[in-house]
C-alpha cells in the first residue's frame, strides 16, 4: 500500500511533534510504502522519504501551496491519510477526488471551521482518540474513535524508575495556550498545604496567557510554588515524568497525549471528568473546579494505583501499534 502520509513537521527534537515520525515507523512497520509531506522538516535521520512545502526555509504561503500541488500531482500513491491539519483537504480534497484516492483523517480536536467540513465532505473516515473529538460528526459513520497511539516501547525501552519521587511535586505538561486551562492547575494549589509545587513544561504559544498566569501566581503568593522550565525535546521526557506521581491537565474537551505517556511511568493524571473517562482512570475528582482537584489530590485514593495497573490502559486502549492496525483494516480496503 502506498501512502501519501501528510502533516505539519517532521522534526525528531521537537517538544511538541516529534511523535509523529513514531507514528510514520509504525505505518512501515504494518507494511505501508509511506511517503511524507510536511509543512517543515528539521533535524531527522531520512529514514523514509520527507519531501517538506519549506517553511524552515522561510518559504511564503504562495510558495508552499505550488510545492504542495506539484507534490500531491506528481508523488506515486494510492490512499491519504492527513494527520492534524485537515488544511490540506482543503488544498488537495478535489484532486484525490477526481483521482479516486481515498482520504482519512486524524484528527483530535471539538472546534469547528471550514477545513473540518471539507474533511467531512471528502473523508472515507475520520479517526479520533475519543468521542469528544470531532462533537459535530457524532452518529456519523465516518467518524471512528480508536484511542490515542502511544509508541509503549519507545518510552517503556531505558525506562527510569525514580523510587524517592515526592507526592507533592505537581507536573503539567504542554503548550501553554488558553485552550489548555492551565490557571486551575496553577488555583489548585491555593488548596493544598504549602509543601505542594507545580512544574510546568511546554511552550510558550500565547504571551498574553502567560502573562494572566504569572498575575495569577503573584496575586496567590505562588511564586515559590510555581516554576516554568519551557519547552524540551520528546525524548527528554523520558528523565522528566520519573520524578512526578501526579500530573494535572484540564484541557477540556481534548486529551493530550502527555498525559497517556506519564501513566507509562506510573504517574496519575488528573483531568476532568470527561476526559478521565475517555482515557479509562478509574477515579478522577468530582468536577473540574480548583478546590474539587485539590480536595481529590488530598484524599489520596489515586495513589492505590501504580505502575502496574496504568501501564495496561496504555496498551489496552491507547497503544500505536493497535491504533494503526485498527486504521489499516479501513485504509487496506479503501472504506
Amino acid at each position: 500500500m502506498k501512502l501519501l502520509f501528510l502533516t505539519q513537521k517532521i522534526h525528531q527534537d521537537d517538544d511538541d511533534l516529534a511523535f509523529v515520525i513514531l507514528w510514520i515507523n509504525e505505518f512501515i512497520r504494518q507494511g505501508f510504502e509511506v511517503e511524507v509531506v510536511c509543512l517543515e522538516k528539521g533535524k531527522f535521520d531520512d529514514s523514509f522519504p520527507v519531501y517538506s512545502l519549506g517553511k524552515e526555509n522561510g518559504a511564503g504561503k504562495f510558495k508552499r501551496v505550488f510545492k504542495f500541488l506539484k507534490y500531491i500531482f506528481t508523488l506515486k500513491y494510492d490512499k491519504v491519510f492527513v494527520h492534524m491539519n485537515p488544511e490540506y483537504i482543503t488544498l488537495g480534497g478535489w484532486w484525490w477526488f477526481l483521482t479516486c484516492k481515498p482520504i482519512y483523517l486524524w484528527y483530535t480536536h471539538y472546534t469547528m471551521h471550514i477545513h473540518i467540513r471539507m474533511a467531512g465532505l471528502f473523508c472515507k473516515r475520520m479517526f479520533a482518540a475519543t468521542k469528544q473529538s470531532m462533537p459535530q460528526f457524532d452518529g456519523n459513520s465516518k467518524k471512528v474513535v480508536l484511542g490515542h497511539g502511544i509508541d509503549v516501547d519507545f518510552w517503556c525501552e531505558e525506562y527510569i524508575h525514580e523510587k524517592n519521587r515526592s507526592l507533592y511535586s505537581l507536573v503539567s505538561i504542554h503548550r501553554l495556550c488558553r485552550s489548555k486551562r492551565l490557571e486551575k492547575a496553577i488555583e489548585t494549589l491555593k488548596y493544598l498545604p504549602d509543601k505542594y509545587t507545580l512544574s510546568v513544561y511546554g511552550r510558550d504559544m500565547e504571551k498574553k496567557y502567560v502573562e494572566e498566569l504569572k498575575k495569577i501566581i503573584k496575586k496567590n503568593n505562588l511564586e515559590e510554588r510555581v516554576k516554568f522550565y519551557g519547552q524540551v525535546p520528546m525524548w527528554q521526557l523520558k528523565k522528566i515524568y520519573p520524578k512526578y506521581k501526579i500530573m494535572i491537565n484540564m484541557a477540556s474537551e481534548t486529551i493530550d497525549k502527555t498525559m497517556v505517556e506519564a501513566m507509562i511511568f506510573g504517574i496519575y493524571p488528573i483531568t476532568t471528568p470527561a476526559n478521565s473517562k475517555a482515557i479509562g482512570l478509574p477515579v478522577y475528582p468530582k468536577d473540574e473546579t480548583p478546590k474539587a482537584i485539590a480536595e481529590f489530590i488530598l484524599l489520596k485514593e489515586w495513589e492505590k494505583y501504580k505502575r502496574k495497573d496504568l501501564l495496561p490502559i496504555v496498551k489496552n486502549r491507547h497503544s500505536l501499534s493497535s491504533l494503526v492496525s485498527e486504521m489499516r483494516k479501513y485504509i487496506e480496503i479503501g472504506k
